[in-house]
């Protein structure tokens, strides 16, 4: 096995990769006498087939199985060995393979182009200045949400009664678009007054005694709903702001190619130039929060992985104490879903992202601005423009080159 690599550009380089007999030759022959061992061939007894005809029928599919094995293999184990960082993967370059002919060739040559990351410097620090956003939770919301509240848990308004005791009149119901308009009316009701007791059932457990503990209350529970929505803008500008203080070059025309082949007929080359830049944007992103997870160390295992799921599983069931036999029972379902590598992806995203939160809270210059929740309306709505017609932030922590090249 012989592998050399040639630099093609400033972060772009091509391998070669010759594979010789010496190579895969006992490999094969292993393979042909497993098969003569199983094979069943009409006209000889089984383990009595001669290695000839076993070659002569199996011998092409088993020598591209090896040598595609053999390319991939050697690959991932150059890359490792060579500590190289790479974009993507491999590509194989068109212009240097030749034809492969697995009846007549014994030596073989094959040629990958590849693309690395580039080296660079990174502010992340109270010098990068980031807006969060924070909204004002006036008195019209808070009245707005008592008022409903207290029809939530008003009394509706019995019907006419016609002098019969416990009976109520009930009109001939009318026909077409006024059926429909009477059908949708909601009930009126009495609300309900602004009591303790009305209190105990929005808050259990609170012991809310007067309309300002409730409405502050309320004024608290508001603020906790928006911050989720004001830490994703405020992690949308954070990402942004770090993307253009971070200068870099990337090997554009080798990514264009990769995302050609990754996406094989999902997307023309004309799509994916057009649609470059927002790539370009996103894997910006990529390397700097790559870079920002091994400066500080931020880490997500299995079990951070399994005590987020316990948590969860613990607060819909609405307890604390769990006995024995059912916590057996909690880790079978924790299990479970440990076999879902979709949910377990998600997951781990999002405890990365709350960690990376955490790290830009207490790491980054944030400076508070207060805003009705109208204005944060109109700002959210246009930071939610700017992520469909530029980058979305997706995030891969594991750096797995996985390697599947064809050569039939």
């Amino acid at each position: 096995m012989n592998l050399s690599r040639e630099n093609t550009g400033e972060l772009t380089a091509t391998i070669r990769l010759e594979i010789t007999p010496e190579d895969y030759t006992e490999q094969v022959n292993k393979v042909i006498r497993d098969y003569q061992k199983k094979a069943n061939i009409p006209g000889f007894r089984p383990g009595h087939i001669p290695s000839g005809l076993i070659r002569k029928m199996y011998g092409k599919a088993v020598l591209a199985e090896e040598v595609n094995k053999l390319i991939s293999d050697s690959l991932t184990n150059y890359i490792k060995e060579q500590k190289l960082d790479l974009l993507g993967n491999p590509i194989p370059n068109q212009d240097k393979n030749s034809a492969v002919n697995f009846e007549s060739q014994t030596s073989f040559e094959f040629f990958f182009d590849i693309g690395f990351a580039p080296e660079f410097n990174i502010t992340f620090g109270p010098e990068t200045e980031v807006e969060d956003l924070e909204i004002i939770v006036d008195d019209s919301m808070i009245d707005k949400y008592v008022d409903e509240t207290r029809k939530r848990f008003g009394t509706p308004v019995k019907a006419e009664e016609d002098g019969k005791t416990g009976e109520s009149v009930t009109a001939e119901l009318p026909a077409g678009d006024e059926a429909n308009k009477a059908g949708t009316t909601p009930p009126e009701v009495i609300p309900a007054e602004m009591t303790p007791e009305l209190f105990e059932k929005v808050y259990p457990g609170d012991k809310l005694e007067t309309e300002e503990q409730f409405r502050e209350r309320i004024r608290k529970d508001a603020s906790a709903s928006f911050a989720q929505e004001t830490d994703r803008i405020f992690f949308n500008k954070a990402t942004d702001i770090l993307v253009k203080s971070t200068n870099f070059d990337l090997p554009d025309e080798f990514l264009k190619r990769w995302l050609l082949e990754y996406n094989e007929g999902k997307f023309t080359a004309e799509q994916i130039e057009k649609d470059y830049t927002s790539f370009r944007e996103s894997m910006k992103w990529q390397l700097i929060e790559n870079r920002i997870i091994r400066d500080n160390n931020i880490k997500v295992s299995d079990e951070d992985i399994r005590n987020y799921i316990r948590t969860v599983m613990l607060q819909r069931v609405g307890t604390e104490f769990v006995d024995p036999e059912m916590e057996k029972k909690y880790e079978s379902i924790v299990d479970a879903f440990m076999q879902n590598k979709e949910q377990v992806q998600r997951i781990n995203d999002q405890l990365y992202n709350a960690r990376m939160m955490g790290l830009f809270k207490t790491t980054l210059n944030i400076v508070k601005k207060e805003v009705s929740y109208d204005e944060f309306i109109k700002i959210a709505s246009e930071m939610h423009e700017h992520d469909h017609t530029h980058h979305d932030h997706e995030h891969d922590h594991e750096h797995e080159h996985e390697h599947d090249h064809d050569h039939e």
